[in-house]
């Protein structure tokens, strides 16, 4: 049996979504963006998801989603720890984001980066 790691989560973003540049050799920068994701549960529990995309995704993503906007993310969930290997975080790698309405828009439609 193969292993199934895939995720389907909705919600707004916590805040303005962060864009930054890493270097992975000496002529090549990759973009990464992240956000938070605060989704609620059927008992209306808030749950803030961190997310991650990477490369010419990164930068589409951090371009046209805001604070507040909902939000559709679909992807794929990694675990990371830190350099002393005392914690461990756990966050969405996202393949696909689809946005709604913007915080305080009229909007009912959605789309598709």
């Amino acid at each position: 049996m193969a292993d199934i790691n895939s995720v389907v989560l909705s919600g707004r973003l916590t805040d303005e979504p962060k864009l930054h540049y890493v270097q992975r050799n000496t002529d090549e920068s990759v973009a990464v963006c992240r956000f938070v994701l605060a989704t609620e549960d059927t008992y209306g529990r808030t749950s803030f998801i961190p997310v991650i995309i990477w490369r010419h995704y990164a930068e589409a993503v951090a371009n046209y989603v805001s604070k507040g906007q909902e939000v559709i993310v679909v992807g794929k969930i990694q675990s990371r720890q830190d350099k002393e290997k005392t914690r461990t975080f756990i966050e969405i790698h996202a393949q696909e984001v689809k946005f709604g309405a913007k915080s305080g828009a009229n909007s009912n439609g959605s789309e598709n980066i």
